[in-house]
C-alpha cells in the first residue's frame, strides 16, 4: 500500500464513513446524506482503498463492520467533532472563562472606569483576571506587538490602520484647585489663571498641550512649574498648595467628590473638547471574549453619560 497523505483525501469521505458506521446500511446512509446509493457505494470504494481494508461486510441484515472499522469508529467520531468545532463561530462563556484581560489606561482612567465595571466583571467572569497596564502616548502604535487587549485613552493622533478605535464619551478640561484658594473667588478669571503656577500631567514625551495651544492663540502663556506622570499624585499636590491643575472634568468631579478640600472651575477661555476612545488591535476584532469585554467597557461609559 502506498503512503496516503491528508492532502490526498477528501475529508467528506470521513463523514460518509461515520454515517455508514452508525447506519450500517447503504440505503439509510444515502438518505441521511441526501445523496444517491451509487454515490455512497463509490465513496465506500474509495474509503476501502484509503484504509486498505473492506471496512464493511455484507450480511442478510445489512452491513457489519470489520475490526479495522471498529477501531476507527471512536477516533473518527472525536475527530469529526473537533473539525466541526473548528469551523463553528467561536463562543465565550464568561462564567467558566479563566482568561486574562489586559486593559491599558491612565490612573485617571482606572479611577473612572474600574469602579463601574469591576462588580459586573467579577460577577460574570469569577475565574477571569483583569490586568491594568499604564497608558502612554505611544501605546497605540505598540498595540501591534503587545499583549494588551483594550486601551481606554485620549488619542492625540490617528491610530495606525490596523488599530480600531471607537469614541466613548466627550469631555472638556477644567481647573482643579484647593478649596479656599486665596486668588480664586466664585469664578476663575483669566488673570488669575495666568498669574498662578501650574502642574502638568505628562503621560509620554509630549510637553506641549491643547490648553497651551489655546492660550498661545490668545497671545498668552501659563507658568508650568511641576510636571508629574500621574493624575492622582498631582491632585494630592493641589490639595496642599496654591498650584492649579488643568484636568478632564470627569477626573475633577471624582476628585471633588472624594476630597473635601478641592474644587474645580470652568476654564476662563475656550478650549477644545476631546473624546475618550476605546482602542484595540485588528487581531481581536472578531474574538468572542474580546467582544464581551469591549461591550462591558462601553456600558461603563453609557452609565457615565447618564
Amino acid at each position: 500500500m502506498s503512503e496516503v497523505t491528508l492532502s490526498n483525501i477528501d475529508l467528506n469521505l470521513l463523514y460518509v464513513l461515520h454515517v455508514l458506521i452508525e447506519e450500517k446500511n447503504v440505503t439509510k446512509a444515502a438518505a441521511r446524506l441526501d445523496v444517491s446509493q451509487p454515490a455512497v457505494s463509490r465513496s465506500l470504494s474509495r474509503l476501502r482503498d484509503i484504509f486498505d481494508d473492506p471496512l464493511f461486510l455484507r450480511t442478510s441484515h445489512g452491513l457489519s463492520i470489520t475490526s479495522k472499522t471498529q477501531s476507527l469508529a471512536p477516533f473518527l467520531a472525536d475527530t469529526l467533532k473537533d473539525l466541526e468545532a473548528l469551523v463553528q463561530p467561536s463562543q465565550f462563556n464568561p462564567a467558566t472563562s479563566q482568561r486574562r484581560f489586559i486593559l491599558s489606561t491612565t490612573d485617571f482612567g482606572a479611577l473612572t472606569v474600574l469602579p463601574k465595571i469591576l462588580d459586573q466583571f467579577r460577577e460574570a467572569a469569577p475565574n477571569a483576571t483583569l490586568d491594568v497596564k499604564a497608558w502612554h502616548d505611544d501605546m497605540a502604535s505598540e498595540l501591534d506587538h503587545s499583549a494588551i487587549d483594550v486601551a481606554v485613552a485620549v488619542l492625540s493622533k490617528e491610530p495606525p490602520v490596523n488599530i480600531h478605535s471607537v469614541p466613548l464619551k466627550s469631555d472638556r478640561m477644567v481647573c482643579l484647585a484647593r478649596r479656599g484658594h486665596p486668588a480664586i473667588g466664585d469664578t476663575l478669571t483669566l488673570k488669575t489663571y495666568l498669574a498662578a503656577s501650574h502642574i502638568q500631567i505628562v503621560l509620554g514625551r509630549r510637553e506641549y498641550f491643547a490648553v497651551d495651544r489655546a492660550l498661545e492663540k490668545m497671545g498668552h502663556k501659563r507658568d508650568v512649574t511641576v510636571h508629574l506622570p500621574n493624575f492622582l499624585p498631582a491632585a494630592r499636590v493641589v490639595m496642599g498648595s496654591d498650584l492649579l491643575l488643568t484636568v478632564p472634568s470627569l477626573f475633577a468631579q471624582d476628585m471633588a467628590s472624594m476630597m473635601s478640600n478641592v474644587d474645580f472651575y470652568e476654564l476662563p477661555f475656550e478650549a477644545r473638547t476631546f473624546d475618550y476612545s476605546m482602542i484595540w488591535h485588528e487581531r481581536f476584532q472578531h474574538d468572542a471574549a474580546h467582544l464581551w469585554f469591549r461591550n462591558l467597557l462601553k456600558s461603563s461609559f453609557t452609565e457615565i453619560n447618564e
